[in-house]
């Protein structure tokens, strides 16, 4: 009897179900790899874009704004609960508590990798065709923790992560040693990489060029990526950190990306409204809060140099499509752009007033379009066909084909934002880049103007539209001699300007136009650490309120009160700074004090 079962035993181990697959090693792991790339961070997702949208970052680092669409509401953002950030910021259905619980909740599969890989070292397996994904895995995890730091400041993870050997109450390390560590891991998983990969037997390859969503196995691309992201980080602890960075920054340099990386996938872009259930996570958000769009003049003004009507050799070329702005024929030779400001007075005066050639009027819609079918007395909205949404739009909007109603790629990195921190690097002698700051700020507006009209031209769901519709909306790309005059005048101008703060002033508003919505949560990062651009000042006289030229800013968010009632011990040591106005690490103390606003609105109140 015991021979049986024991040979029993044998059979079943050699000779498994066949209708019960039980996958290998490298498929779990890859697997597990494939769906960290699927998680929202990627997106840049920090709770649903609908209430980003609505309340919150996106308002107060003057990336968007409301139309001010009565008299009665003529500053939502200063209007609604300015002033009271508990409130404020919480709106948002709880989303910067959930941001921070998402960290480790999403990111749970770089613990089993973990795990797989140990795994198979006690087995005695080999883990040439596996290691790669712990290794990327890390990187992921790496990128969204400091994500993360740049939110709340101290978190927990070292302790975080740990598998099997979990730690159930870890403890708020300390941010500058979480940059440190991230940047060192950086460095070292770059260099190894190449090595690793060379190790990897052909069908594990080729199952890694199936399963990496991002770069389809390119490990060079990987390398420039990893360094990319070591720029970014060692720039942002600079103020800081400088000795300890310059030799990373130095070593980062030498690999970067030559392109911009980007790609389309239905598991992370769900571009399309209504796709994927209920419906793409930005796109849907845009869609359904898309009065929440248009173009603050902090933006604006740095894009529209002249007049309010575009003209081609003097304003940015990225402008038509980053904005929808006001024509009063529906013809690409006729459209103005015209941003929002957080002005009470300004806005007042232009909502109410017949101002004198600025071209707005009393009431929201085009007044001198008669058309039956243009809605009167409501806000362009992307339901509308776009003969329509050009028609009655009397504000800019961000771009709906752009932003909306597109297969919009999704931004990996971009050039753009690699040659706006060499610059930064150049400027302030953190590393020898091979070219002055003023030569890496034209580059910046060069691929940044080649960026903003591939994500243009992507195919959209707009429907039918005219043919001067069509040139607004998705316009022809500028001949180079143009992009070239404007990049050339943009770096003029920043190689005149007087001091570090001025020029620090030019490069971050370059940075707000070619990140701007999309890259919302950087620029609240990077507004916080640079102390630029200057923002409008807040005021609202309106509903009972007088708010009048406020200079608050949210420094970072708090914690979840979870973190104090589960995990009280360790909380406790970081309670003294979870507060709105604690901030982040990385904020050097001379900029600590310095204010965030302009003294006045970039335009004047009244004529």
């Amino acid at each position: 009897m015991l021979t049986m079962f024991s040979c029993s035993d044998e059979l079943d181990r050699n000779w498994k179900d066949p209708g019960k697959y039980e996958p290998q090693p490298d498929e779990v792991v890859s697997g597990l790899f494939t769906h960290m790339q699927k998680t929202r961070f990627w997106l840049e997702d920090y709770g649903e874009w609908y209430y980003l949208l609505n309340y919150g970052i996106f308002e107060m680092a003057q990336v968007t704004a409301l139309v001010p669409y009565s008299e009665s509401f003529i500053n939502h953002f200063a209007d609604d609960e300015y002033g009271n950030l508990d409130k404020y910021v919480y709106t948002a259905n709880g989303k910067t508590y959930e941001r921070f619980s998402k960290f480790y909740t999403d990111l749970t599969n770089y613990m089993l990798i973990g795990d797989e890989i140990k795994a198979a070292q006690t087995l005695d397996k080999s883990t040439d065709d596996i290691i790669i994904y712990q290794r990327l895995a890390t990187i992921l995890k790496d990128i969204v923790a400091l994500q993360t730091v740049d939110l709340f400041n101290s978190i927990p993870y070292f302790d975080a992560f740990k598998g099997t050997a979990g730690v159930f109450f870890p403890k708020y390390d300390d941010p500058m040693e979480i940059y440190k560590n991230v940047i060192e891991e950086y460095k070292t998983i770059a260099a190894e990489l190449p090595s690793i990969y060379g190790k990897m037997s052909p069908g594990a390859k080729s199952m890694f060029e199936t399963q990496d969503l991002f770069f389809k196995g390119d490990i060079n691309k990987w390398v420039q990526y990893i360094n990319s992201q070591n720029l970014k980080a060692c720039v942002r602890i600079s103020g800081v950190a400088e000795d300890f960075v310059k030799p990373y920054i130095a070593e980062a340099i030498k690999n970067l990306p030559t392109e911009d990386f980007t790609f389309s996938s239905p598991y992370l872009n769900e571009c399309r409204v209504g796709s994927s259930g209920n419906g793409g996570i930005i796109q849907r958000g845009r869609y359904e809060n898309y009065y929440q769009m248009a173009i603050p003049d902090v933006i604006m003004t740095r894009m529209n140099r002249g007049s309010d009507q575009y003209d081609i050799n003097e304003d940015d070329p990225r402008l038509p499509t980053i904005g929808l702005g006001f024509s009063p024929y529906g013809t690409k030779d006729s459209v103005e752009y015209f941003g929002v400001s957080m002005d009470c007075e300004r806005q007042r005066y232009l909502r109410i007033t017949l101002p004198l050639g600025e071209g707005r009027r009393s009431n929201v819609l085009n007044p001198l379009d008669t058309t039956p079918d243009i809605p009167h007395n409501s806000l362009p909205y992307p339901s509308q066909p776009m003969d329509v949404m050009v028609k009655s739009c009397m504000w800019t909007y961000y771009n709906p084909i752009t932003y909306v109603l597109s297969e919009m790629p999704l931004r990996i990195v971009s050039q753009a934002e690699t040659d706006l921190f060499l610059a930064e690097v150049a400027l302030k002698n953190l590393a020898s880049t091979g070219k002055a700051a003023g030569a890496h700020i034209n580059d910046a507006v060069k691929h940044s103007t080649d960026y903003w009209y591939m994500m243009n031209h992507a195919p959209n769901y707009a429907g039918d539209m005219s043919d001067d519709t069509k040139a607004i909306l998705t316009p022809d790309k500028p001949s180079e001699d143009i992009i070239s005059n404007y990049a050339g005048k943009v770096q003029g101008e920043f190689e005149a300007a007087g001091g570090l703060e001025d020029k620090m002033e030019i490069l971050m508003q370059q940075k707000y136009i070619h990140l701007n919505i999309s890259g919302a949560y950087e620029l609240f990062a990077e507004l916080r650490r640079t102390r630029h651009p200057k923002l409008e000042p807040i005021t609202c006289k309106s509903s009972g309120i007088e708010l009048v030229n406020q200079t608050m800013m949210l420094e970072r968010f708090t914690l979840p009160p979870s973190e104090k009632s589960a995990n009280f011990d360790q909380y406790s040591k970081v309670m003294a700074d979870d507060k709105w106005g604690t901030p982040v690490f990385w904020v050097p103390q001379s900029k600590i004090s310095e204010k965030y606003f302009l003294p006045t609105a970039i335009k004047p109140p009244l004529p």
